[in-house]
């Protein structure tokens, strides 16, 4: 009973060290803005799926892939605007 219990508990103590490794291991491979991200932050960008990679982060909230300006997202919630995703028309456009 004793082994059984010794082992779990050594099991228990590799999966969290592998756990708290991987999330170490994960703040080298998110840039913002060209600065590694915290542990929380990574941790966050992971657990939303996003890939490891370079991202920037504007001061309005928001954010995309580096060298490219489109704007994915926000991280305040808020839907980039029409001409921020170039659907908005031009004056007369629709009438052409």
């Amino acid at each position: 009973m004793t082994s059984r219990r010794s082992k779990l508990i050594a099991a228990m103590a590799v999966l969290g060290f592998l756990a708290t490794g991987s999330v170490a291991n994960a703040q080298a491979w998110y840039y913002v803005n060209g600065q590694p991200v915290s542990p929380g932050v990574a941790q966050q960008l992971a657990a939303r799926g996003l890939p490891f990679g370079y991202y920037w982060l504007q001061n309005n909230g928001n954010w995309g892939v580096a060298g490219n300006a489109d704007v994915v997202g926000n991280i305040y919630g808020r839907r980039p605007s029409l001409s921020q995703r170039g659907l908005l028309y031009s004056p007369g456009e629709l009438l052409r």
